[in-house]
């Protein structure tokens, strides 16, 4: 499990004491720790913190050494709280993008609670909606977002793109199947829409 705060997960002095605390406790030999530690850190793009003090690091440098540590111990599945939260716009797309990473390159199923609809769209295969301590439906990111009243009954929102078109659906009569989530999406959907007009004002 990644925790919200690094802060309350790192608690070594150094970025190796703290990668190698789990793997030392498994009774590793310290070659193996070492190479294993290296693995990790090169695997999170994090191998220029070797030899770091963990207090010397920036937030999103800590997360990357929380991921690390929990990358070390081989999991199938990791847990993740809020992994964007306190990050900068450009930090989040390195996490999210790492997390990406480890998914498909280290076959690590992620996990990961979030509260960032714009993300969700991006990155995620199924989502889960929990709304009162309750399950409330569990699917695709498209049909998780096309049952707008749920969405909104659960206290969330549309990606501001698919509440945009939303809008453009119901106040000005835009002519979509379904509401794009990402602006890659949107723009494809707009694209088709705008050649099938010419092509109608050409037959007039």
């Amino acid at each position: 499990m990644v925790f919200q705060d690094p802060n309350d997960q790192l608690f070594a002095a150094t970025v190796e004491q703290d990668v190698a605390f789990g793997l030392v406790n498994l009774g590793l030999k310290p070659e193996a720790v070492k190479r294993k530690i290296t693995e990790a850190l090169e695997m999170v793009d994090a191998l220029d913190l070797t030899g770091k003090a963990i207090h010397t690091l920036s937030f999103g440098q800590k997360r990357r050494v929380a991921i690390a540590g929990v990358v070390a111990m081989q999991p199938e599945v990791m847990l993740l709280d809020e992994p964007t939260s306190g990050l900068d716009p450009r930090s989040i797309s390195a996490i999210m993008r790492l997390l990406r990473k480890l998914n498909r390159e280290a076959g690590i199923t992620m996990i990961m609670a979030t509260h960032d609809v714009e993300l969700v769209p991006l990155y995620c295969d199924r989502v889960a909606i929990m709304s009162r301590g309750r399950l409330v439906k569990e699917e695709t990111p498209q049909s998780i977002f096309a049952d707008t009243e749920m969405v909104r009954e659960s206290e969330l929102r549309l990606p501001r793109v698919a509440h945009l078109i939303e809008i453009l659906k119901k106040e000005d009569g835009l002519d979509l199947s379904e509401i794009p989530l990402t602006i890659g999406a949107a723009r494809r959907e707009l694209v088709k829409l705008a050649e099938h007009l010419r092509q109608t004002e050409g037959v007039k």
